[in-house]
């Protein structure tokens, strides 16, 4: 089978460990005879001015129709925030376009929110791309567990809540032996921190506004306790380019010598192997503070104890949607005091929240691939 996987690739290592996560558990589905070609959609941004650039038009379609199947996701490809799209998202394929693409289409752990404001006619757009997918023989749509089930429920449409499902994200089928890496010599107590610059930014539904300086200050009481209350050092770990600029303004709150001499920056690195570099020290770290979705996503699947930063909704619904709820804060407030009391808590009891979040971990999984193994079916794909 020849799968023409469409997403983003390079740029950000969550999505590739989403990507692997989706590997992992597609033999189930189809068996090993299978290859995967990978079209990096982040070429059609109007922000990408390099040669290659291509489009959502004729040749795509040709493309698509060279395979058994167009994989689209994960990601947030069904965010409708988008001005100048036909379908108000990243997917920027009409009607007539979609009526070219002949091989079946799955659109799988994606987001559907809006981060920015909504452009007028957007939420028509989408309702129109989903209803043209909906209506296709061999099209499979499902959102990932980060509230974008509840977005459809409450600002698309209650039809649309019930005709799409809510699968994991697939980062939660991703697995990691802590082999690659470890940013600190064997035997090492550390604490991963991920911290953001773009998520402060964006608009969230149940998350008030943000104070920038706020955060840095509440942040920076959170690492001062760990320096100075623990025997536990701190390894940053950048998911994307600018998250360098977030580690640069915490460690302006941190003694010189503590820099030296306790912290580590990991590298800014890429694909696949820079997601597996990177997650593997969060596999071989303590405890794991940050407020990017993959981190706190892989760390609940590598069962590693986690306070989540909720900067925005997608986040904390994860956490929510696993039973898990007491593991983030939201950091539109002080919040240095609650991280603190839940890092300790993580800390004392352990094995008990492990245990509890491996066991609503592992319910969500098998619901989530019963769902797959029929979506496969009615793709008439399946040979498991």
């Amino acid at each position: 089978m020849k799968i023409l996987h469409l997403a983003t690739f390079i740029g950000n290592i969550g999505d590739n460990a989403s990507h692997i996560g989706f590997k992992n558990i597609l033999p189930s589905f189809i068996g090993h005879d299978f290859t995967i070609d990978n079209l990096e959609i982040r070429k059609t941004y109007g922000v990408y001015t390099l040669p290659d650039k291509w489009g959502f038009d004729d040749n795509f379609a040709d493309l698509a129709n060279q395979y058994d199947l167009l994989l689209i996701g994960g990601g947030h490809f069904l965010d409708f925030w988008l001005k100048n799209s036909a379908t108000g998202t990243a997917l920027d394929i009409d009607e007539d376009l979609l009526k070219k693409i002949k091989v079946p289409i799955m659109i799988t752990s994606t987001g559907c929110m809006p981060r920015n404001e909504i452009p007028e006619g957007n939420i028509p757009k989408l309702r129109k791309f989903l209803d043209n997918l909906l209506s296709r023989e061999k099209t499979f749509v499902a959102v990932r567990n980060d509230g974008s089930k509840e977005i459809l429920r409450d600002d698309i449409g209650i039809e649309y809540y019930n005709q799409i499902p809510e699968v994991l994200d697939s980062g939660f089928f991703y697995n990691n032996d802590g082999s690659l890496y470890t940013p600190f010599k064997k035997g090492t107590k550390y604490v991963v921190i991920n911290s953001t610059v773009d998520q402060l930014e964006m608009k969230s539904k149940g998350i008030g506004k943000i104070n920038s300086n706020t955060y840095v200050e509440e942040m920076g009481k959170v690492i001062n306790h760990i320096l100075y209350e623990t025997d536990m050092n701190i390894a940053f770990a950048p998911h994307i380019y600018s998250d360098y600029q977030a580690i640069d303004v915490l460690l302006k709150q941190v003694n010189d010598w503590h820099i030296r001499t306790r912290i580590c920056v990991m590298p800014y690195t890429q694909d696949d192997f820079g997601c597996d570099q990177i997650f593997s020290a969060y596999k071989n770290s303590d405890l794991v503070v940050g407020m990017r979705f993959h981190t706190n996503v892989c760390s609940v699947a590598m069962n590693k104890l986690s306070v989540g930063l909720a900067a925005t909704d997608r986040m904390a619904s994860t956490y929510k949607s696993l039973g898990v709820a007491d593991r983030f804060v939201t950091v539109d407030k002080p919040f240095s005091e609650e991280v603190i009391t839940k890092m300790n808590n993580s800390m004392e009891n352990k094995d008990a929240l492990l245990a509890k979040s491996s066991e609503q971990l592992e319910k969500a999984k098998k619901e989530t691939l019963d769902i797959y193994r029929e979506a496969f079916k009615k793709l008439g794909l399946s040979k498991a």
